[in-house]
């Protein structure tokens, strides 16, 4: 029987808590042994804790013992500690912390696997959608050449609701933090940074080096005009945050930025708050993981099926990896929709001084134009003579 104790007792904790419950009643064999919870209070009436200590202090439960915690606390700086200590005494530890994770996961992995203790992360990136072991394990006879993915529910929820309603981003963002989507600050939501935590990590199993957070380069949706979203969408293009990763020979791009993808792709058809990650292997080609993003219950799903895992294997060993990648943003060129705040003409004129081919897209509202394929230094030198409005890669071609 393994012993484990939940820290935080949360929307994801109570989640996990339950499912744990409704596991151990269908089992016949031996039960996960849930013997403590940290929580400073329960909001949560509903929730068993029969049998459970429940403290608000983390050392009463590191100094039992207990053989793996669950950490769904959030935050950075008190998990990492509480992470690093279990570790150090060979607990292990599941996690859906990607801010933390996103920063110190080589460390831990180091310490980890030290004293022969397993980090599972699965809820850390994509919610419900199993990712990281397959990440991991079914899809390690590839060498990963690309991932991208709709790693954010929230500016998804509302892109969709740009694109198919033709709302304005800032209904399209009430109503998501209407439904729950959104939170009332969504900065990070809507600015790339919780996409650009989770596109480091699955970057980081997939191409084998470490991913610092600032490497990846991020832009988010605040800016987006239906106009633009309208005018795609005429001409066959749906845009989406995507974060994505590339390697080449030795080198990285990776990025989070709202994108214009072909409607017939698979990912422009992941509608509302659902994620979904694209893989490109050498062997298996490309393969798509689609889900639910977030969500006690589906969040859950993945952290229990971490501890099921740890209970049934132990120590498998942690990936760790060189310091480092090295890191461009121009491995490959792309073609641009690009919009402008002066007069179209002076774009036009340019592109046609570069000898750059175009296609006109214009409605009764705006005029842009799409870009043949182009090198990232020819799209910059091209933002320094000019005031750009809108600017979108087209990927998935």
């Amino acid at each position: 029987m393994m012993k484990i104790a939940i820290l935080g007792l949360g929307t994801v904790g109570g989640g996990v808590l339950k499912l744990l419950q409704k596991v151990n009643e269908a089992r016949t064999d031996s039960k996960i042994d849930i013997t403590h919870v940290l929580a400073r209070d329960i909001k949560d009436e509903t929730l068993d804790l029969t049998g459970i200590i429940v403290t608000d202090d983390v050392d009463e439960i590191l100094n039992s013992d207990i053989q793996l915690i669950v950490e769904v606390l959030g935050g950075v700086d008190f998990p990492y500690a509480v992470q690093r200590k279990a570790l150090e005494r060979g607990i292990h530890v599941v996690t859906a912390n990607k801010d933390m994770l996103a920063l110190h996961l080589n460390e831990l992995a180091q310490i980890a696997n030290q004293h022969q203790a397993q980090i599972g992360y699965e809820a850390s990136c994509g919610g419900g959608i199993p990712i990281i072991q397959p990440l991991q394990y079914s899809l390690n006879a590839n060498k990963i050449n690309k991932v991208m993915g709709i790693l954010n529910g929230t500016t998804n929820y509302i892109l969709t609701k740009m694109a198919d309603e033709q709302c304005e981003y800032q209904e399209a963002l009430a109503q998501a933090q209407a439904l729950g989507y959104a939170e009332k600050d969504p900065t990070n939501d809507i600015e790339g940074d919780d996409a650009a935590r989770k596109i480091a990590i699955l970057s980081r199993l997939a191409f084998k080096v470490n991913i610092p957070l600032e490497r990846v380069e991020v832009r988010g949706i605040s800016q987006v005009d239906q106009q633009d979203i309208q005018l795609a969408q005429e001409n066959g293009f749906t845009l989406k945050l995507l974060g994505k990763s590339r390697q080449v020979v030795d080198a990285i791009s990776i990025s989070v930025e709202p994108v214009l993808l072909p409607t017939t792709h698979s990912l422009a058809n992941v509608k509302l708050e659902k994620n979904a990650i694209f893989i490109e292997g050498d062997a298996v080609g490309q393969t798509m993981f689609y889900g639910p993003g977030a969500g006690s219950s589906e969040t859950a799903s993945a952290v229990v099926s971490d501890i099921l895992f740890i209970e049934k294997f132990g120590f498998t060993g942690n990936l760790t990896t060189q310091e480092s990648g090295h890191f461009t943003k121009s491995i490959t060129d792309h073609r641009y929709y690009i919009r402008l705040e002066e007069d179209m003409s002076l774009l036009k004129e340019r592109l046609t001084a570069m000898n750059i081919k175009y296609q006109l897209w214009q409605n009764d509202e705006i005029t842009a134009v799409l870009t043949a394929t182009i090198s990232e230094p020819t799209f910059k030198a091209l933002t320094q003579e000019l005031t750009l409005a809108a600017y979108y890669q087209i990927e998935g071609e």
